[in-house]
């Protein structure tokens, strides 16, 4: 499709050309049409920049419940490790506060299910801040889980200007570096 600007301003230089009789009137509508079209395209480029800034707002309220959610299974994960003897049942709710209420009649110092309530936060698959910090002191590498929920993370924090693949490239360890600044209210940009 043509420009309607250059298509416009073609009609106009045939109009002068021609210099007909009403070549006054019709220039003057020629030139309240060029502001109409004006005003559409801008108009246009509005709602291009409302989709663009919405697609970025809803990625980001995706991250979030992904975050979110990935911290509660972490932390039912952690809850049934800490408290192996509490079974579990339909209700993962319910099965948590039993699991806490268990921890604080038995005091919770069993170093075994400790421990594996740290295992659990370590295969997380958001990684946590322990996570974080290993792996951005190259102690340890992201899990392929922790890996993908880095990188989305990493797309919002700078603001969609980089690909996943320009992040991946940047290291495991700068991933994790800036999502810890992140979650300690440091500039990230």
């Amino acid at each position: 499709m043509s420009d309607p600007r250059a298509l416009i301003n073609e009609l106009r230089d045939a109009l002068v050309a021609a210099s007909p009789p009403q070549a006054g009137d019709w220039l003057v509508r020629l030139e309240a049409i060029e502001q109409a079209v004006a005003a559409l395209q801008a108009g246009h480029q509005r709602l291009l920049n409302d989709v663009e800034a919405a697609e970025h707002a809803r990625d980001a309220a995706k991250l979030q419940q992904m975050k979110t959610a990935g911290q509660l299974k972490t932390l039912h994960k952690s809850l049934a490790a800490a408290a192996p003897d509490v079974a579990a049942g339909k209700d993962p709710q319910a099965d948590a506060l039993r699991r806490i209420e268990w921890l604080a009649d038995h005091g919770g110092s069993d170093p075994a299910a400790a421990e594996a309530a740290k295992a659990a936060e370590l295969d997380a698959p958001i990684p946590g801040s322990a996570v974080l910090a290993a792996v951005a002191a190259g102690e340890r590498k992201f899990t392929k889980a922790q890996l993908d929920f880095s990188i989305a993370e990493a797309m919002v924090l700078t603001g969609w200007e980089m690909t996943p693949l320009e992040l991946t490239q940047k290291g495991e360890a700068w991933l994790a570096s800036l999502i810890l600044k992140n979650q300690q209210g440091e500039p990230v940009g």
